[in-house]
Order: structure tokens, then C-alpha cells, then sequence
């Protein structure tokens, strides 16, 4: 007499081969999930991409106003995104926060942005604390964004949370933690 029941396996080949089928499967099906997944997500757009920062308010009431508004153009016919040409520092508008305890830490980097040419907004401060410093750029000026980073190593390059956050700036820099001069 034999202690296997009556349905049990000869040998355990048949178990791992079944094991084998079944790792299979899920794998496979694994794979075609997020393969349909990859399909149907499409291009991600970097510039409609949302962050999950709070909304920033200016602590003073020291703040640039302007009225005119920022030219665009658009072309209808286009189906593929136009490049724009880097716009030169002299071009580019930036308003500076200082979100750390850092007394004049904002007016210094100011200053600096101006000696390399950038038509600079007085400076202010802002809550909450920023880990780390973050640029935050308008529509169309990512790729000026980008090249402030140099000034500004270690910051996040971001969308402008609040569109109504330093009117008449086309950069926000905000100096958060690990900032130093």
C-alpha cells in the first residue's frame, strides 16, 4: 500500500511544470497590460504636467505690477509644436523669493540675475519653506527656465503654480533649502 492518494501526481514534474505554465501566464499577461497601458497614455506633455505644491502667497506687500500683457502666437495649421529660439537673458523677466531665513538672500540673488544680464523685479519673501529652491516658469519660457538652473544648481524647474503669483515675470525663482551663496 501506498500513502499517495488516488489522484495524486506520478512523479513532481507535473507540479513545477505547472508552476512554470502559471509564472508564465501572469507574465505574459503582465506584459500585455502594461504594453495596452504604454499605448493608450500616448506623449506625456511636460508643460500640462500638475504639481503638488501649495499655493504660495507673498508675505510682504512689495510686489512688481505690470499691465502689459505677454504676446503669443498661435498657428492653427501646425500639428507639430513650433520651436522657439532661446530668448536672451536680457529678455527674460524674473522675480526672486526668498522662502528660507536667510536675511537678503532674495535682493543678493537679484543682483546677481541682473549682473548676468536678466531684467530683474524687487525682490520679496514667501511661505511656506521651499525644499528644494524651485524656478517656476510661464508658458512658452521652459526652456529659459532650464538654462537659469545653471545659476541655480540643485533647484526644481517647474510650471508656475499660480498664474496670478508676480505679474509681469516670466521666471520665478524661489530660494528654498540648500540654497547658498
Amino acid at each position: 500500500m501506498t500513502n499517495r492518494g488516488k489522484h495524486a501526481a506520478k512523479s513532481s514534474r507535473a507540479f513545477y511544470r505547472d508552476l512554470l505554465i502559471m509564472t508564465f501566464g501572469i507574465v505574459l499577461v503582465g506584459a500585455a497590460v502594461f504594453l495596452l497601458l504604454y499605448l493608450l497614455a500616448g506623449d506625456p506633455d511636460p508643460e500640462a504636467e500638475n504639481t503638488t505644491s501649495s499655493n504660495p502667497t507673498a508675505t510682504s506687500g512689495q510686489g512688481a505690477t505690470s499691465t502689459e500683457p505677454s504676446p503669443t502666437t498661435t498657428a492653427a495649421t501646425s500639428t507639430t509644436p513650433a520651436t522657439v529660439p532661446l530668448r536672451p537673458p536680457g529678455e527674460v523677466r524674473v522675480m526672486v523669493f526668498n522662502s528660507i531665513e536667510l536675511s537678503g538672500a532674495a535682493g543678493r540673488y537679484t543682483q546677481e540675475l541682473a549682473d548676468a544680464g536678466y531684467q530683474t523685479l524687487p525682490p520679496d519673501d514667501l511661505d511656506p519653506e521651499y525644499d528644494p529652491s524651485r524656478i517656476w516658469y510661464r508658458e512658452g519660457f521652459s526652456a529659459e527656465a532650464n538654462v537659469l538652473l545653471g545659476l541655480l544648481p540643485g533647484a526644481m524647474v517647474e510650471p508656475l503654480p499660480d498664474p496670478d503669483m508676480a505679474p509681469g515675470s516670466d521666471l520665478v525663482v524661489v530660494l528654498g533649502v540648500g540654497y547658498e551663496e
